[in-house]
This record gives structure tokens, C-alpha cells and sequence, in this order.
């Protein structure tokens, strides 16, 4: 019974709607950044690097590889975690 009163509700992140306080910014840094092109691109650099990187220096390849797929799916990533309101 204790942990059904202390529990709390949690809640994924929702993209704003259009006419929303942030959405403009949201849009450009999520939509046309990260998700476009340019994240895209940047995504795919970073792969790169990190696999070039991988057989010189394993400790600077591994985790330019980790965030270069983090980069390419952060939408995703940014939605699936959960914040205790």
C-alpha cells in the first residue's frame, strides 16, 4: 500500500504541437536539425570517424560510434524516456 501512495505518474515526452510555447524552436533544433539532413549527415560523420578511429584507438572509437547511432536516432531516443512529473 506504501508504494501505491508514493508512486507517481510518469510521462514520456510529447513533441510540441504547432502554436505551442517552444515549438519554433523545437522545430528547427528537432525537425530540420536533428532529424534532417544536416543530423543526418552529422550522424554519418561521426560513424565514420569512429570506425576509423576504432582500429588506431579503441577508448576514442567505441564511444564516437555510440553517440554517432545516439545523433542519428535521437528522436526516438528522446521519446521513449520517461520524466516523473
Amino acid at each position: 500500500m506504501l508504494a501505491v501512495t508514493l508512486a507517481s505518474a510518469t510521462h514520456a515526452f510529447q513533441a510540441p504541437a504547432a502554436g505551442d510555447l517552444g515549438y519554433d524552436i523545437y522545430d528547427i533544433v528537432v525537425n530540420q536539425g536533428v532529424k534532417g539532413p544536416l543530423g543526418f549527415v552529422g550522424g554519418v560523420a561521426a560513424f565514420l570517424f569512429g570506425v576509423s578511429r576504432l582500429f588506431s584507438n579503441i577508448m576514442i572509437g567505441i564511444p564516437t560510434i555510440v553517440a554517432a547511432v545516439c545523433l542519428i536516432r535521437a528522436d526516438s531516443i528522446l521519446q521513449t524516456f520517461g520524466l516523473i512529473v
